[in-house]
């Protein structure tokens, strides 16, 4: 896409911007609801590891912070609350000579999630008001092909 001289493209009306932008708001809208309907219970970002937990058993930290592309040691300090309250629990792989510590969610951490789960869903019902089943679909078949190029490309680091 050529740009005319005359014309100067400006960052805030760029694609990435945008991108940026709209992830913020929504993330930021997301959480505020999450928070309203769990009552304290636990956070979005708790709760995000405890999916990842639910859909792919047993990750290790490095996996899971690779899973939910998130710093190792933010996925850490989520693993480190969520043990202190009881939702998850530690395994060693005692099976080979390299100790990995793996993580289950508990009772407790599996009632919790079954509770907040359907509230996960809240934003994506305000979208859905205004977007069809069929764009949503499109678009977020698009954002992952856009993030998993991205990522093919080495752009994400963890």
């Amino acid at each position: 896409m050529e740009i005319p001289m005359d014309k100067k493209m400006c960052f805030v009306n760029s694609l990435t911007f945008q991108f940026e932008i709209t992830a913020r708001i929504f993330y930021g809208i997301a959480k505020d609801l999450f928070k309203e309907d769990v009552k304290n219970k636990i956070t979005l970002e708790e709760f995000l590891v405890l999916e990842a937990l639910v859909c792919y058993p047993h990750l290790n930290i490095n996996t899971l912070a690779k899973t939910l592309v998130r710093e190792k040691l933010c996925v850490e300090k989520i693993i480190t609350k969520l043990i202190k309250k009881k939702f998850l629990k530690e395994i060693n792989n005692n099976g080979t000579e390299i100790q990995v510590k793996y993580y289950e969610l508990t009772k407790a951490g599996d009632k919790v999630y079954q509770d907040c789960a359907p509230k996960n869903d809240k934003m994506l019902a305000v979208i859905a008001k205004f977007i069809s089943e069929n764009e949503l679909l499109a678009f977020t078949k698009t954002l992952l092909k856009i993030r998993n190029i991205l990522i093919s490309l080495g752009y994400v680091s963890y």
